[in-house]
């Protein structure tokens, strides 16, 4: 790592440059990236799928990471650069901390790395000092050597009775945005937009099912720029024409040279590169969000059976994990996080129709339950009696993608830890129960879920939830409960993660996460304004660990929310299981009356 970072302050100075930005985004600016692409990681260690790191040619190099990543970042970058844990008070954003450098700096960025939206804040920051953002063609993380190497397959086409919709149709709807943008052409460049889009799904970046893809439609053509133009199954899709991925740029060049033509892109989800490459010629470029995002985030009947399908193979998988859990420790044997995560991506392999995992599985116990993403489950670290083990899984199964947190406890939990994990059951249950008018954004919601923790003294450093893809990525926008989420209204049709935690650093954290999608309320009085009242329908069916429940903190609404939530679990998934260890621990595990305590 060390060498690698002054071969890179090598280059910088080279370049006669000042800094040098690197993302852990890449040219499709997803949160999850492939392998060769990782070059954040590769220079500072860091593998976090959210931060930035500003390396300097002289001085400690910075690296800006959320709360999510306070923890992790430390232990894994901190010998090499400063770590601005963004959110703390007294720590500069990005911004802030470009405005206070010298005056007459320059610092360089791959502009295919960045979007459009980044590049100008950036920008205008340095500008307010006298300084310069620079674009660098060739990125100089890729010129201090190999990071990885990808093994690429070619892409396979979903069946219609997993999406829904086929692409002819989906191609048909995004045309009509065309007229509506008065544009000749749509471009995207994210790769989750551009699988759903096509209804192909790939495996060129882990736990992610998409292919390296950039897309051109316009009124007449739909072309796909990707590492294998020629295989059958593409070329049976008489809707596409596909090209090479390596003549996206000359393509989008000779596009640019065209007076009559106007090409929309999404500011956020495009590349600066990107836009480098249609700015200052003939054709007109329009910024606008992608026509893409609400269509893919309002799932369809049929992509909400399978999303349900998945979402049983996933519980069964992870029950079972948690029963061997429980044998293990009746009968004292030493079980590590990796020990555990092991046993829990076999029993998900055995589910039908499982494909891969939606994200490398976070098994963190005791203090490393503190670390929000903690992905690196230890062969050393042993669960001890009194200590958590919070555990964040999914499967992508199916047609459908999964993500949920359970906390447990290993031995008998002490007062302190039942109160809090009750307060953060208590959160969860809130929101689930929340009814609201079709419109709701998500800061609102936050506001809801977070408030009984608030008058507790206790609060979490990430958003209450996110949106999950349809076979997928496990994080997928535009809807999202957190503080900033003002921008979207909630619709029937989406699905949300509900996941209120409680973390401290030394002694370990809490997080309970189920899925939920968004449907309407109808047992509910009618509106006054005539609105649509929505609610929540549980997605993912997993039991809570009853004994970490503090019994007197609970309501009676929250008994009962409990108790029938833990018998929707028992009906849908004690037939799917055979082992009768299995279903005993299932049915111990989903018995919620208020006098089973002892039992449990």
């Amino acid at each position: 790592m060390s060498s690698r970072l002054s071969q890179l302050q090598k280059l910088i100075q080279e370049s006669e440059l000042d800094g040098y930005f690197v993302p852990t985004t890449d040219e499709h600016l997803n949160e999850y990236v492939p392998l060769h692409h990782r070059r954040l990681e590769a220079l500072s260690g860091f593998n976090g799928s959210a931060g930035t790191a500003i390396v300097l040619r002289e001085g400690r190099s910075q690296l800006f990471v959320d709360s999510r990543y306070h923890i992790q970042a430390d232990a894994q970058s901190g010998d090499h650069f400063e770590i601005r844990k963004l959110g703390l008070t007294g720590v500069p954003d990005i911004m802030e901390w470009l405005a206070e450098q010298s005056i007459g700096c320059r610092f360089g960025v791959d502009p295919f790395t960045v979007s459009p939206r980044s590049w100008r804040s950036w920008s205008q920051a340095l500008l307010s000092c006298q300084s310069e953002l620079v674009p660098v063609l060739g990125n100089l993380v890729d010129q201090t050597g190999s990071i990885a190497i990808s093994e690429r397959v070619e892409p396979n086409l979903l069946p219609l009775s997993w999406t829904g919709r086929s692409t002819s149709e989906k191609l048909t709807e995004l045309r009509d945005q065309l007229d509506k943008h008065r544009a000749t052409h749509f471009l995207l460049t994210q790769l989750d937009e551009i699988a759903w889009l096509t209804n192909l799904r790939g495996k060129d970046v882990p736990c992610n099912p998409v292919f390296e893809s950039y897309a051109l439609i316009s009124k007449t053509e739909a072309i796909c720029f990707c590492h294998f133009p020629a295989s059958v199954e593409l070329q049976s899709l008489t809707d596409w024409t596909f090209h090479l991925y390596e003549d996206y740029a000359p393509t989008l060049k000779q596009l640019a040279g065209d007076d009559s033509a106007c090409v929309c892109l999404d500011p956020q989800g495009a590349t600066m590169g990107t836009l480098l490459l249609l700015q200052d010629q003939s054709a007109q470029v329009l910024e606008a969000e992608s026509p893409v995002i609400m269509p893919r985030a309002l799932k369809n009947e049929v992509e909400l059976q399978r999303i349900r399908y998945a979402h049983r193979q996933a519980a069964v998988g992870k029950i079972q994990s948690l029963a061997r859990l429980k044998q293990a420790e009746r009968n004292s044997e030493k079980v590590s996080e990796q020990q555990y995560a092991r046993w829990l991506k076999c029993y998900y392999e055995r589910r039908p129709d499982f494909a891969d995992l939606s994200f490398e599985t976070i098994a963190g116990a005791g203090a490393n339950a503190a670390i929000v993403h903690y992905s690196n489950p230890s062969t050393e670290k042993i669960l001890t009696d009194g200590e958590f083990l919070l555990v964040d899984s999914g499967i992508q199964c199916g047609g459908g993608t999964t993500d949920a947190t359970r906390t447990m406890i290993w031995g008998e939990p002490d007062a302190e830890q039942q109160r809090c994990y009750t307060r953060v059951l208590q959160a969860h249950i809130r929101l689930a129960r929340q009814v609201f008018p079709e419109g709701t954004n998500g800061a609102v919601l936050d506001g809801v879920t977070r408030s009984l923790l608030w008058n507790e003294g206790l609060d979490f450093g990430h958003g209450t939830g996110h949106g999950v893809g349809a076979f997928l990525g496990v994080h997928e926008g535009p809807q999202r409960i957190s503080a900033f989420a003002g921008d979207v209204g909630f619709q029937s049709g989406m699905i949300i993660s509900n996941e209120p935690g409680y973390y401290r650093t030394g002694w370990g954290g809490i997080r309970l996460e189920n899925l939920y999608v968004v449907q309407p309320a109808l047992q509910h009085p009618k509106h006054p304004d005539g609105k649509e009242w929505l609610c929540f329908d549980a997605l993912t069916l997993i039991p809570f660990e009853r004994k970490l429940v503090c019994e007197e903190l609970l309501t009676e609404d929250e008994w009962n929310w409990l108790q029938n939530y833990h018998q929707q679990v028992w009906e849908e998934i004690s037939p799917l299981l055979n082992e009768k260890g299995e279903k005993e621990h299932l049915r111990q595990a989903c018995d919620w009356s208020q006098q089973s305590q002892a039992n449990v």
